[in-house]
C-alpha cells in the first residue's frame, strides 16, 4: 500500500486532512502516544490560521521527522520546500481559499457540505501534500 492510499483512506474514515496525511508516515515517524495527541494542533511559522489540513499535516510529519528521525537539512528548509512546492501547485496555503469557502463562517461551511466541496477538493490536496513530502524527505512511494 503506498502513503498516498493510506492518507485517502484515512481521510475516507472521516479524520481530518493534517490526521489523514500524518498517518501516511506514522511507520516512518516515531510518534509516542503523547505526541500523537498533538499533531492536531501543530502551528508553524509563516502559514496562515485558517490554513490547509493537508500542510498543516505536512509541518507535523516534517517536524516529528526531523527531531526523531534525523535529516541533513534543516526542519526550517524542509518545511520552506514543502511550502513552496504547494504554493507552486495550487498558488494558495489556507483553507478557505483552496476550498472556495470559508469554513469558520457558518453559511460557508453549511454550502461547502452541501456542494460536497470537501469530498471533491480534499483528496487532491492530500495526495498531491504526501507526494511533496516523500520528495522532501527522501522517501519512495512504497512503505
Amino acid at each position: 500500500m503506498t502513503r498516498k492510499e493510506i492518507a485517502l483512506e484515512t481521510f475516507m474514515k472521516g479524520r481530518d486532512c493534517d490526521k489523514a496525511v500524518f498517518s501516511a508516515f506514522e511507520k516512518d515517524v516515531i510518534i509516542n502516544p503523547k505526541e500523537d495527541k498533538y499533531i492536531h494542533n501543530c502551528e508553524f511559522p509563516g502559514l496562515p490560521h485558517t490554513k490547509c489540513g493537508a500542510v498543516s499535516g505536512a509541518g507535523c510529519v516534517i517536524f516529528h521527522y526531523k527531531e526523531n528521525v534525523g535529516h541533513e537539512n534543516t526542519a526550517e528548509e524542509m518545511w520552506q520546500r514543502f511550502k513552496d512546492e504547494f504554493q507552486k501547485r495550487y498558488s494558495a496555503l489556507n483553507c478557505s481559499e483552496l476550498l472556495g469557502y470559508d469554513l469558520s463562517v457558518r453559511k460557508d461551511a453549511m454550502d461547502a457540505m452541501e456542494a460536497e466541496a470537501i469530498k471533491k477538493t480534499c483528496p487532491q490536496y492530500i495526495e498531491d501534500a504526501v507526494s511533496i513530502l516523500e520528495d522532501v524527505i527522501g522517501l519512495s512511494d512504497e512503505i
